[in-house]
């Protein structure tokens, strides 16, 4: 219940999902509706008294109700159960999920808020993967299908299935967006097909056990097995199985490189192994297992050093660049490692949650009895109409779940753009982003370097070298202001002489302009003539600065979308005022020469 003392309001919420809000003193009834199929949690009447939220933790939902008017202010829900994979569209707006509730949910990383739900699979979705084109979401499903929805109309607009029942575990499509491929986990076979007339194609045997990841690479497929191997299939010329890698574990999950030149297999002994794709040798190898945090669950009879063996990393995910790889797995750390020297950079611990089990590394031992763990015994009543939960049900209503859940990551996945990264754990979805608003890191800072010598080069109009400056003070400040005081027909001369390590870093100031600054046009035209003036040499090292490029691909897309939608909502408005100014031009030529006659 909540309540609003001064506006005399009281709001009252029920286990069957309704709520009554009343008027006090008098106790009067002022409005009662159903919201939810569950029971109402928590609630809340914002200061003026207009606004009421509603949170319920058995679906996941969050309510706000202006109930003057009768309508729904935010009406959000997650996923009713775990969330099993997570996708980043390419231009890094977007990100899908799916989970054990059978939902697909597409989210926009600008508000946080789920724009869009999928609801057609009848069980778990087990893996997400975008289009090229951004415009399409696959999803596999352990229902034995694989659909794909559209994100311009909002619907299923294909479903692919075998001929045989089958439960899908991971699906992925190749970078035309032509071939869709998905592996299963009982008949250990790979499906593809065609993703204009869903046919299936080809069905890809060999492997020996469920296969656990996929990933297209320069027109190649590589599939990961928990039969120890990783295998490469030439889909297009049909010629099956060319090399087959054998592991020293169960192979968890594959993942390509950005460029196309190595992949990284994870395996169930907390190993994550670099392979390079045309000559099948190994690159490195990274050791894991003391970089995953193990801690002792209510029900372990060993220690939790001992329990290092239990864990592994399911998830890989390379950087823009490719310089770093990002692991995820039966851990509450989530770990970034060097690609190339092969070190561990930074660990992120997910959730410092202690109502989920396995956090404390040691228990208490006066906490076990004869019979077993105290926290595991039931020693309430059930209320009556209260269901028995059965032995073993893991999954329900959360607030009556005996057994408490275990923290892990479930799939990560790095941005297009490389500044952020997001992560699907028992938590739910979260979200790590870089800020970089409040750093000062000058590049090949002097004595010569300083603000004011900035300032006396543009008075000189001498823009090269206050530009060269700006640039290795390294602040947006500076570089906004010299950048606003760069006459339009200048930009090319200035830019034209700019040497190529000072464009790069020019570029990454100009993501953050096109997205905050007013002057859209003015940095197009600095966009435009700094891909014009050095595309070869910036094409000669698109990998290093792949993550600078998505940004600004990413940040016209999202100009786009904010002026088209403003264009299209006011085009009746012009068309309007164009045909008023018609009219009234006419009319002024015909007095005219009526005055004349």
């Amino acid at each position: 219940s909540g309540i609003n003392a001064e506006y005399g309001l009281l709001v009252v919420g029920l286990s069957n999902g309704q709520f009554t809000l009343y008027d006090l003193p008098t106790f009067d009834q002022i409005h009662t509706l159903s919201i939810s199929q569950k029971d109402i949690s928590t609630v809340s009447i914002s200061p003026s008294g207009d606004l009421l939220g509603f949170g319920c933790r058995g679906l996941g939902q969050l309510l706000v109700w202006e109930w003057k008017s009768e309508t729904y202010v935010l009406k959000q829900q997650g996923h009713s159960y775990n969330m099993n994979c997570v996708s980043y569209s390419p231009d890094s707006l977007s990100i899908a999920t799916g989970g054990d509730d059978g939902k697909v949910k597409v989210w926009s990383t600008e508000t946080g808020f789920c724009y869009v739900t999928f609801n057609e699979h009848t069980a778990a979705v087990t893996d997400v993967h975008f289009r090229r084109s951004g415009h399409v979401v696959l999803s596999a499903s352990l229902d034995g299908t694989v659909r794909a929805f559209d994100l311009y109309r909002y619907r299923n607009f294909r479903t692919m299935t075998c001929p045989t029942p089958v439960q899908f575990s991971c699906v992925t499509c190749d970078t035309s967006g032509e071939i869709v491929a998905a592996g299963t986990t009982d008949t250990f076979q790979v499906c593809t097909w065609n993703m204009q007339t869903g046919r299936l194609l080809e069905l890809l045997s060999g492997h020996e056990g469920p296969i656990s990841s996929l990933v297209f690479t320069e027109g190649m497929l590589v599939s990961s097995s928990w039969d120890k191997t990783t295998r490469v299939w030439d889909t297009f010329e049909r010629k099956g199985t060319t090399d087959t890698l054998t592991l020293s574990s169960d192979c968890t999950a594959v993942v390509a490189s950005p460029d196309n030149t190595q992949i990284a297999v994870a395996t169930l002994n907390s190993e994550i192994t670099f392979y390079d794709l045309k000559l099948c040798t190994t690159l490195g190898s990274i050791e894991g297992r003391n970089d995953l945090w193990a801690g002792r669950s209510k029900e372990d009879l060993i220690s939790a050093q001992s329990q290092k063996r239990n864990r592994c990393f399911t998830s890989l995910s390379f950087s823009a660049d490719g310089s770093v790889i990002l692991a995820g797995g039966r851990s509450k750390y989530i770990c970034i490692y060097n690609v190339e020297q092969t070190v561990l950079i930074k660990r992120f611990e997910v959730s410092r949650n202690l109502s989920y089990d396995a956090m404390l590394q040691f228990l208490r031992s006066d906490n076990m009895t004869d019979q077993g763990p105290l926290n595991l015994m039931d020693t309430e009543e059930f209320e009556h109409g209260s269901e028995i939960p059965l032995p073993g049900v893991t999954k329900g209503d959360f607030s009556r779940r005996r057994v408490a859940p275990q923290i892990n990551v479930h799939s990560v996945q790095f941005c297009p753009t490389g500044q952020s990264w997001c992560a699907a754990t028992t938590e739910g979805l979260l979200i790590f982003s870089l800020d970089n608003t409040l750093t000062f890191d000058p590049i090949d800072l002097d004595t010569d370097v300083t603000p004011q010598n900035m300032r006396a080069a543009i008075n000189a109009e001498s823009y090269l070298k206050g530009l060269a400056i700006a640039l290795r003070l390294n602040t947006t400040e500076m570089v906004v202001e010299v950048l606003e005081q760069v006459p339009q027909d200048q930009i090319h001369y200035v830019v034209g002489s700019l040497p190529l390590h000072h464009v790069t870093s020019l570029l990454k100031f100009l993501v953050e302009l096109l997205t905050t600054s007013r002057h859209l046009h003015f940095y197009i035209l600095w966009v435009s003539t700094i891909l014009t003036t050095h595309g070869p040499a910036l094409k000669k090292n698109s990998s290093q600065i792949m993550s600078t490029l998505n940004g600004i691909i990413s940040a016209l897309t999202a100009q786009t979308r904010t002026l088209g939608s403003l264009c299209d909502s006011n085009q009746y408005f012009m068309d309007v005022i164009l045909t008023l100014g018609r009219t009234q031009s006419s009319k002024s030529e015909t007095s005219a020469e009526m005055e004349v006659f």
